[in-house]
Order: structure tokens, then C-alpha cells, then sequence
């Protein structure tokens, strides 16, 4: 029978659960990775960013279908709720970094929300081969913080969230926060930062913009220009690539009908899905599974 879910985990590999406000996990690549002779299935961590640095060897990135290679030394930035994958040349060596979301509103890491796009859905490799230096400290920085995270397991201590917070401004400086223009982080960036992530929590229960505008204590007007001059697109239409972007998780990466992918994103009526879904692609939803099958 064909899956009909995305594999989820916590770490992968492990049963989910839930992910607390202050979670932060570093680990070496090959202790997982050699496990799974190098290549980490697709799969989806609900609520967490990770951040893979690859010191020696080389990964083949993979996020929501789109191929992203990471010769070393490099830095991929994945965002929380991708469908990703993982497949690493034999004895490479680096760290990954997991983090659950709601650890960026500590004020210390707050400010790279925006800077680094942490709430969109596209990945980021950095080539780190002109910054050797950066790459080394972003090594000793994520070494560190794993052996400070080990004797104490069951807390986060702060210096560990400071020395996140420097290894984030490393990324930005090697050019991860180059896509947007300074104008563009100015006035209204905290608005649309707190409506994307409303957004992630409610996008299949189909709310009209006045419903997240009333919820941010905001008028649909103010919402809209916001979200314009942050993104260039309108909140309605955010709200519809988010769904869309999950049809395309649902279709090319589980055996799910069609009825069972509406049914999951909050459509009453399946024919309604096929109408939205052919409208924003051009194509049937079945047509676009068989092209990228």
C-alpha cells in the first residue's frame, strides 16, 4: 500500500514528538549519517530549522524537489516543515544543526528571522570556499556548542544560544541575507514575519484576510500593504502558496489521492482542491504527479 504521509521525525530516524520552545540539538554528520550508508531518505521535521555545514567531503541537498549541492565547504540553510533529503559523498564530515522555531524569538536571534528569510520555504546553500575562515569558525563554534549541549542534556544553556546567534551573523555575512533589499527590511517586516507564521498554523483552516488581520490586531488594508512591500504579493496570495506548496509535498512525495490531499488541506469539496489546484499550475493535480514522478 502506498504511503500516504510524509516519513516525519524529530531526529530522523526517531518517532516524533513534541518539540519544545528551547530545543537545539547538534550532532556530527557521519554518526547519522553512516547508519543509512549515507543517505538520508526524504522526510519532514514539523517546527524545526536545521542548518548543515559541511567542513570535508560534499552533500546533495534536496528540498521539496529542487537539487541543491553542497561541495565543501559549505553551509545549507533548511527550512522548518520541507520535505528534504540528504545524500553525502562516503566520509564526509560536518555538523547539523536542529532548532525549533520558536527559539528564533529569543531577542538574540530574533533580528535574523528576517535577515536570513528563516520562515520561507527555500533553501540556501552557501559556498564557503572564498570564506575559509568563516567555515572554520562556524567548525569550532558548532563543536563547542555540541560538547557544552552534552554535559547539559536536558537544558539549553544560555552561552549556547549567543554562540548560535554569532554562528547566524556568520551566514549572513557569507551572503545568505543578500535577497533582500535594506528598504524591504524596514517598516512592516515584524507584521508579515508574525502573519506567515499564523499562516503555518492556520493555512487548512482557509481563513479570509480579515480573519488573520483581526488576529494580529491589524486591518486587512494595513496587513496587505505589508505584506506587498515585504514580499511583492498580496497576504491572499501567501496564504494560497502555502497551500499549494503542500499539495506538491502530498503529491510528489506520498501515494495520496487526490480526495485524501483535499480532505488533509482543508477543502470541502474535492472538486473545489481540483479547481484550485489547475488554476494556480496550469495542470490537474494528476498531471503534475506523473510529470515529476
Amino acid at each position: 500500500m502506498p504511503r500516504t504521509d510524509f516519513a516525519r521525525y524529530t531526529l530522523y530516524g526517531e518517532s516524533p514528538s513534541a518539540v519544545p520552545a528551547e530545543f537545539l540539538h547538534i550532532e556530527d554528520i557521519p554518526s547519522r549519517a553512516r547508519l543509512y550508508d549515507w543517505v538520508i531518505a526524504p522526510h519532514i521535521h514539523k517546527g524545526i530549522l536545521q542548518l548543515l555545514l559541511i567542513m570535508d567531503g560534499s552533500a546533495r541537498v534536496t528540498i521539496d524537489g529542487d537539487h541543491l549541492d553542497a561541495p565543501a565547504p559549505a553551509l545549507a540553510l533548511v527550512p522548518a516543515g520541507s520535505v528534504h533529503a540528504f545524500r553525502f559523498a562516503e566520509d564526509t564530515r560536518g555538523w547539523v544543526v536542529s532548532l525549533a522555531m520558536d527559539l528564533l524569538s529569543d531577542p538574540r536571534l530574533a533580528p535574523f528571522v528576517d535577515r536570513l528569510h528563516l520562515t520561507t520555504p527555500t533553501g540556501t546553500i552557501l559556498d564557503l570556499a572564498a570564506l575559509p575562515r568563516d567555515a572554520e569558525r562556524l567548525d569550532w563554534l558548532f563543536a563547542d556548542m555540541n560538547g557544552r549541549l552534552a554535559e547539559a542534556p536536558a537544558l539549553v544553556p544560555d552561552i549556547a544560544v549567543s554562540m548560535l546567534a554569532v554562528c547566524l551573523a556568520i551566514a549572513e555575512g557569507a551572503g545568505a541575507g543578500g535577497r533582500m533589499t535594506p528598504e524591504a527590511r524596514g517598516g512592516g517586516a515584524q507584521l508579515v514575519r508574525a502573519f506567515l507564521a499564523l499562516v503555518e498554523r492556520h493555512y487548512t483552516r482557509h481563513w479570509s484576510v480579515s480573519a488573520y488581520a483581526a488576529a494580529l490586531a491589524t486591518t486587512p488594508a494595513t496587513l496587505t500593504r505589508a505584506c506587498r512591500k515585504q514580499t511583492g504579493v498580496a497576504p491572499a496570495a501567501l496564504v494560497q502558496d502555502r497551500l499549494l506548496l503542500e499539495a506538491r509535498r502530498y503529491l510528489r512525495h506520498t501515494g495520496a489521492s487526490s480526495r485524501q490531499i483535499a480532505e488533509r488541506l482543508g477543502f470541502v469539496d474535492p472538486a473545489y482542491f481540483a479547481r484550485f489546484f489547475k488554476a494556480r499550475t496550469g495542470q490537474t493535480a494528476g498531471a503534475w504527479r506523473a510529470k515529476v514522478d
